[in-house]
């Protein structure tokens, strides 16, 4: 081989790899599409063998997807922000009530994270809220593992993924709680203490569930343990409960003493300090060694609403300990919260939370509870615009502009405090202005439930939405359901029991059921008494009616003396209440002590000055003890302090007819109409005046204006035929008394009208039949057995007159510290006749009789006795009718 030719061979190599070399180097450095490209075929080609290795593999079952259309798309695997970012909105739909939407996309994030803790928790604990919606079928066992709840089967997928994690142990130990596995709680609870044997969140809510289950020692030393190496504010507040239930207090000062510097949060400290300050107030009665602590408080957290708050009603109570003639505890409360809320705006305490304005509701609260809707809108505004988190501040915004009449902006603010946070009394507030207000002008019930239950659904221990749900069933007439609501409400231990156990004792008495009554009453004072309030809490306050109710309850049934012990444990308990002052000045009254009545009456009334029916009650009892002069000063201070109040213009009208000032009570009877339109006993007062001055044809007017407004008051009717009497218009007299039958059947009085009408016209059996038939509904009313014991009289009836005799002694007693073994049962027969829709057959064709009768022996009618026109007779009458109302309706 020639020289020249191996060079040149030798050339063109060099060259082609010079060439191969740059071009590669190019490809590298500028990328084209052809690498690309290949790099598609090649995951093309990956994505098919996949595919139909898939397909293969689904057909022979060895792939249990039940989406097969997931494993030909690669997952992409999430990176710890988006993670992060989509457990917060999952959390946020959560919150909004959107509980399907959250639990799957907690789903979707465990797909990518299967061992995120935070995740395996926050499913579990909704999963285990969604299935409190229906406890009767669990909800909807889980398909993967037959015989699991769902909540179930998030616990025990989270437990093994993240062993270690104390948290989810915990919270399965909790929710076996609630469903009453005490024993598979326990071993929960201990196996998360072999985790962390000092956990504070596990040794809190393990001991509180002991403390439930009333195994004192064991919850001690949980709370003991944990506190041991670390201190917060729930284990000591805890802690200084169980000690007051037993009744050390002095140990339970030493716990708050010791524990409040070891605290490291602000907050915990706050907290413990408030604790602190109800002990020394309400144990040791050291008012100014409270306020020391609740300002040591303010030190720390200076716009802390908790701790204003609770300095506002500490200084109200103190003014009214040591001063009770110069303030009232409210006012001098919404003083200080004043002061409090023009410091914030100012500037001085900035809002460090945007969700806690509870300082303006505060205030807000007691200027709606004065009537002062327009200052507590005001109130509520300011607080808004500072506060513009705080769902709370809408609700309380929408109740006020409800009770304004304002209906569309009270459901415009209560759809914005869902929007905000979805709560309970936003809910049941909607509900019942649903009920009240229809938006569609018919009520739709299926959404006043659904509310109901959505508000149970997000807050199972509401106590209120209890008592709401199970007195909108009620009204609707559905007596069983509404039982099976209140029963849902005592099973789930709810936190506010003053509220539930008063709504179900009313239940039964307007259901005339007074001993299953009683019974449920007793039960909620005993579980009331069991609980133990560590700090100031509007719940105590609530409890105090239950007191009440219970001894408004033994009052009428003609059982003083007990109701008297009532409100005396009550007061003893809970304070001077006015209420239950209130109710122990009526027993005193009914007991025959007057001097002891007044002097209730009168720290009634010092203690709220705005308590109308104190001021009412005892002006009756003076005017019936003849002391006008006395009575016409109540009267007068009740209406300035309460100007609204029908009844107060009422008696104070007739007290000044008793005395011959026609002119006078004819003005304070067009004031009274004037303030409250709507209290009809008004019109039936001022009707009766205009009779016994010779008006007939004005008190025909102010009559038919009364009924108008209320057809069922059966006083109306019986005034309306008094008034046709005095006009000799017997005919006319004895068709509104039938009337009234008609739409009153349970109005006493008017079964005593009629069968006075029969006797004065000698129809002794028929008027025998209405007076038995008004005391078969009314056993309790004293005049029928006076009007049927002169009738035996007048035919001589002595065993007949000795049968009555025997009767009245089961129900009345001389001795009214004794109640007779038949006065519940008379009681009861009372309460029910109140509920009956219409008349038994027997009594209408008794009125169609009387009716049909009226053109026969017409002259006999004008012999007819016409009621006394005497006005001292005429207020004694409506003064125990007062006494009777207040009795009724407090």
């Amino acid at each position: 081989m020639k020289r020249s030719s191996f060079r040149r061979l030798l050339f063109w190599f060099v060259a082609s790899l010079q060439l191969s070399l740059c071009r590669h180097t190019w490809a590298w450095v500028f990328p084209t599409k052809r690498p690309a490209e290949s790099r598609r075929v090649r995951k093309k080609v990956a994505s098919a063998l996949c595919r139909a290795t898939t397909e293969v593999a689904v057909k022979e079952g060895e792939v249990g997807y039940r989406d097969k259309s997931r494993l030909t798309k690669p997952r992409k695997t999430w990176s710890r922000n988006t993670i992060k970012n989509k457990f917060q909105v999952a959390k946020k739909m959560e919150r909004q009530g959107r509980w399907t939407e959250a639990s799957s996309l907690y789903a979707r994030i465990l797909r990518n994270a299967p061992k995120d803790a935070h995740t395996h928790l926050a499913l579990a604990r909704l999963e285990a809220r969604r299935e409190l919606k229906s406890r009767e079928s669990v909800e909807k066992h889980s398909i993967l593992t037959p015989g699991l709840s769902k909540a179930e089967e998030a616990f025990l997928k989270g437990t093994k993924s993240c062993p270690k994690s104390v948290h989810i142990w915990q919270a399965w130990a909790v929710y076996e709680e609630s469903r009453g596995n005490l024993e598979r709680a326990r071993e929960l609870f201990e196996a998360a203490l072999e985790l962390d044997s000092h956990n504070p969140y596990v040794c809190h809510a393990f001991g509180l569930m002991e403390k439930k289950s009333r195994n004192d020692s064991k919850a001690i030393q949980l709370f003991e343990k944990a506190l041991s190496r670390t201190t917060t504010a729930a284990l000591v507040c805890s802690l200084g409960e169980l000690f007051l239930e037993r009744n050390s207090t002095q140990a339970t000062r030493d716990l708050y003493t010791r524990s409040a510097p070891r605290l490291r949060k602000e907050k915990d400290r706050v907290e413990v300090y408030l604790a602190h300050a109800w002990l020394e107030e309400q144990y040791f009665g050291d008012h100014k060694r409270a306020a020391e602590l609740i300002n040591s408080a303010l030190k720390l957290d200076p716009a802390s609403s908790l701790a204003n708050v609770a300095l506002a009603r500490l200084e109200g109570r103190m003014q009214r300990h040591f001063d009770q003639g110069e303030s009232l505890d409210d006012n001098a409360t919404a003083k200080r919260l004043a002061e409090i809320c023009n410091s914030i705006e100012e500037g001085m305490y900035p809002p460090s939370d945007p969700t806690d304005g509870r300082i303006f509701n505060a205030l807000a609260r007691i200027e709606a509870k004065d009537r002062n809707f327009q200052r507590a809108r005001h109130v509520l505004k300011r607080g808004m615009e500072l506060y513009p988190q705080d769902h709370a501040l809408f609700q309380a915004a929408g109740k006020v502009e409800e009770r304004l009449g304002n209906f569309t902006a009270a459901r415009r603010f209560y759809v914005q405090s869902l929007q905000l946070e979805p709560s309970a009394p936003t809910l049941v507030a909607s509900a019942m202005l649903e009920l009240r207000m229809p938006e569609s002008g018919t009520v739709n019930i299926t959404r006043v439930k659904g509310l109901f239950e959505e508000a149970l659904l997000l807050d199972p221990r509401h106590g209120p939405a209890y008592n709401a749900y199970g007195n909108a069933e009620f009204q609707r007439g559905d007596v069983e359901s509404a039982r099976s609501v209140f029963e849902r409400g005592v099973n789930a231990r709810c936190s506010d029991l003053g509220s539930l156990y008063h709504g179900y004792g009313m239940l039964e008495i307007n259901c005339g059921n007074i001993e299953s009554a009683r019974s449920i009453l007793q039960n909620g004072l005993v579980e009331i008494r069991k609980k133990t309030w560590s700090t100031d809490s509007t719940h105590r306050d609530r409890a105090s009616f239950l007191s009440h109710t219970l001894g408004m309850l033994e009052l009428n049934g003609n059982r003083p003396g007990a109701a008297l012990e009532i409100f005396e444990e009550g007061l003893n308990r809970y304070g001077n209440s006015s209420q239950l002052l209130l109710g122990a000045a009526l027993c005193e009254i009914r007991m025959g002590n007057d001097d002891s009545a007044r002097e209730l009456f009168e720290m009634s009334v010092l203690n709220d000055r705005k308590h109308a029916q104190a001021w009412q009650a005892w002006a009756v009892m003076e005017t019936r003890a003849g002391d006008f002069d006395t009575a016409l000063t109540l009267f007068q201070c009740g209406i300035r302090s309460a100007r609204n109040h029908g009844a107060l213009w009422h008696g104070y009208a007739l007290l000044e007819g008793k005395r011959g000032n026609v002119e006078k009570s004819r003005t304070l009877f067009g004031e009274g109409v004037k303030n409250s339109p709507q209290y009809v006993p008004l019109y039936q007062g001022w009707a009766l005046l205009e009779m016994r001055d010779g008006n007939h044809q004005a008190a025909r007017k102010l009559i038919a204006e009364a009924l108008t407004r209320n057809k069922k008051n059966g006083r109306g009717w019986q005034v309306a035929a008094e008034i046709e009497e005095a006009g000799r218009n017997f005919g006319l007299a004895n068709l509104l008394l039938r009337r009234g039958i008609e739409c009153a059947p349970s109005y006493a009085e008017l079964y005593r009208a009629l069968g006075d009408h029969l006797a004065g016209r000698g129809k002794f059996n028929d008027a025998r039949a209405v007076y038995e038939k008004g005391m078969e509904l009314n056993p309790t009313h004293a005049p029928l057995y006076h009007s049927l014991a002169e009738l035996e009289a007048r035919l001589f009836n002595v065993e007949g007159l000795a049968s009555l005799n025997k009767r009245a002694l089961k129900i009345f007693n001389r001795n009214a510290l004794e109640p007779t073994s038949y006065s519940s049962t008379a009681y009861s027969a009372r309460e029910r006749s109140r509920t009956k829709p219409s008349l038994s057959r027997s009594i209408e064709v008794l009125a169609d009789k009387i009716v049909n009768d009226e053109e026969e022996n017409i002259e006999s009618l004008c012999t007819t006795p016409v009621s006394s026109s005497d006005p001292a007779a005429t207020l004694d009458n409506v003064a125990d009718n007062l006494i009777q109302g207040l009795l009724d309706d407090i």
